[in-house]
C-alpha cells in the first residue's frame, strides 16, 4: 500500500470536496461508484495548526479507498482545492471530520488554506497526488527541474504571494495564467497633474486631480495553453493593444528565476492606424520571501507619433528623423511585500536608443491583495500603460495620480 504524506491543507481540501459533494461536481480524483468497494479504507490523520498541516502531503493510488480524519488544532482554517473549485471552512478545536473517498484518475491537486489564520497563512499549502498503480514518489510542481511536457496546470492556480498580478504598475510580470482561465484589469489615470501647473487652480479644489478627465483602459487576458496567455487592452483614447506572452522559466522554481517573452501590436483609432509593434523579454528574480525584481529589455517600433500618450504630449518634441522612430528601452521594476497582503511597487523605464523626447517613465505605488483581487494606488510622471506609451516617456515636471484594479477568475 502506498505510503502517505500530506500537508494538512491537502487533506482539509479533500474533506471539503467530500463533505460538499451535494454542492460540487465529482472531483477529478474521485473514483466511479463501486470502485474500491469491499476494500478496507486506509485511515490518514491530519492536523491543521498555525501555520502548517501535519502530515504535509498525501499520495494515493488510483482505485485506492482512503479515509481522512481531519481536525483543527487551534484557530479556524479554510481549505480549498482551486483545480476542483472547492472552498470550505474547518472550525477551530473540533472533533475530527471523517471523509471516505476512492481515488480516481492520476493527477496533482494543490491545496491551500483559504481562511486567513495569521501572518503565516500563505505558507499553509498541501498537495494531493493520485498516482497510477505501480508508480510512486511525489513529482515536482512547476518549472525548474520539471520533466519535459505540459507543466502542472494546477500549480498555476495557487496564489503566488511575491507575484500576485500580471503587471507591476505598467510593466508586465512573469505570472502565469492557468490554461482556460481568464483575468481582467482596469487602469485609471487622472490627467490633472497633482503638483499643479500655471493653468490649474488650487489642487485641493480639484480634489487632488480626481475632478479631471481620466485616461481609462480595460484589459482582458486568457490562458490559451499552459504558460501561454493572450490578451487585449483598450483605452478610452481608442488605443488598442493586442498581446501574447509565453513563459519560458517558472519563477516559482528552485532558482527563483522567471523568464517570459512577449510580443504585441497596438494602434490608434481602434487599431485602424499608426500601428506600433513591440518585442520584450521579461526576466524576474525572487528575493527570499519578500520581493520580486524585474528587468525587461524591450524594442518598440513606430513610437514617434502624437496621440499615443496623453494630452500633455507636445507635438513640437517630435523629430522627423526615421532613426528616432523606434525605441530600445529597459524596464526595471520591483514589488516589495511589506505585509502579508500589502506591497510597495516601483518601476523605471530608461530609453537607451531612439526617440527620447521628455523624461523617462517613472512610477511608484502601493497595492493591496484580497483574494483574487488587487487594488493599487500609483503615482507616475506619465499616463502611459502600454509599451508604445511608455516608450514615449513622461513629463519632466508633472506627476499624475492613478489606480489599477485587477481580478483573476480562477
Amino acid at each position: 500500500m502506498t505510503d502517505v504524506v500530506m500537508r494538512g491543507g491537502g487533506a482539509l481540501a479533500v474533506a471539503a470536496v467530500v463533505l460538499g459533494c451535494g454542492a460540487w461536481s465529482t472531483p477529478a480524483w474521485a473514483g466511479a461508484p463501486g470502485e474500491g468497494g469491499g476494500q478496507e479504507p486506509r485511515a490518514i490523520e491530519v492536523v491543521a495548526s498555525q501555520f502548517a498541516f501535519t502530515p504535509s502531503e498525501i499520495e494515493v493510488s488510483v482505485g485506492e479507498s482512503v479515509r481522512l480524519l481531519i481536525q483543527s488544532d487551534d484557530v479556524g482554517h479554510g481549505v480549498a482545492i482551486p483545480s476542483l473549485g472547492v472552498d470550505a471552512t474547518i472550525p477551530p478545536g473540533g472533533d475530527p471530520i471523517t471523509i471516505d473517498f476512492v481515488a480516481g484518475e492520476p493527477g496533482r491537486h494543490p491545496i491551500v488554506c483559504s481562511l486567513f489564520c495569521g501572518d503565516g497563512h500563505d505558507r499553509m499549502t498541501g498537495m494531493l497526488t493520485v498516482v497510477a498503480a505501480g508508480e510512486g514518489g511525489a513529482r515536482p510542481t512547476g518549472g525548474g527541474g520539471q520533466p519535459p511536457g505540459e507543466p502542472d496546470r494546477v500549480a498555476d492556480l495557487a496564489v503566488d504571494v511575491l507575484e500576485p498580478d500580471f503587471n507591476v504598475i505598467a510593466l508586465p510580470t512573469t505570472l502565469r495564467l492557468p490554461r482556460n482561465k481568464f483575468a481582467f484589469r482596469l487602469t485609471h489615470r487622472f490627467s490633472r497633474p497633482i503638483n499643479g501647473g500655471v493653468t490649474y487652480g488650487n489642487l485641493l479644489e480639484d480634489f487632488f486631480g480626481f475632478d479631471s478627465p481620466a485616461l481609462i483602459g480595460l484589459e482582458f487576458r486568457y490562458g490559451l495553453l499552459p504558460g501561454t496567455q493572450v490578451g487585449v487592452y483598450r483605452g478610452n483614447t481608442k488605443n488598442i493593444q493586442i498581446f501574447s506572452r509565453q513563459n519560458i522559466l517558472w519563477q516559482r522554481g528552485p532558482r527563483g528565476i522567471g523568464l517570459d517573452a512577449q510580443v504585441s501590436v497596438e494602434g490608434l483609432d481602434n487599431l485602424r492606424e499608426e500601428y506600433s509593434g513591440s518585442v520584450a523579454a521579461i526576466l524576474s528574480k525572487r528575493l527570499g520571501g519578500w520581493a520580486s525584481v524585474y528587468a525587461e529589455p524591450t524594442w518598440v517600433g513606430n513610437v514617434d507619433k502624437p496621440g499615443r500618450l496623453h494630452p500633455s504630449f507636445d507635438p513640437d518634441d517630435l523629430d522627423d528623423d526615421d532613426d528616432d522612430d523606434n525605441v530600445f528601452m529597459v524596464g526595471l521594476g520591483t514589488r516589495l511585500r511589506v505585509r502579508p497582503t500589502v506591497y510597495l511597487l516601483g518601476e523605471y523605464v530608461p530609453r537607451l536608443t531612439g526617440f527620447d523626447a521628455g523624461a523617462h517613465h517613472l512610477s511608484f505605488g502601493i497595492e493591496k491583495r484580497a483574494g483574487g483581487h488587487t487594488f493599487q494606488l500609483n503615482f507616475s510622471n506619465s499616463l502611459g500603460t502600454t509599451p508604445a506609451q511608455l516608450a514615449q516617456g513622461g513629463s519632466k515636471d508633472d506627476w499624475f495620480i492613478g489606480f489599477n484594479i485587477a481580478r483573476k477568475f480562477f
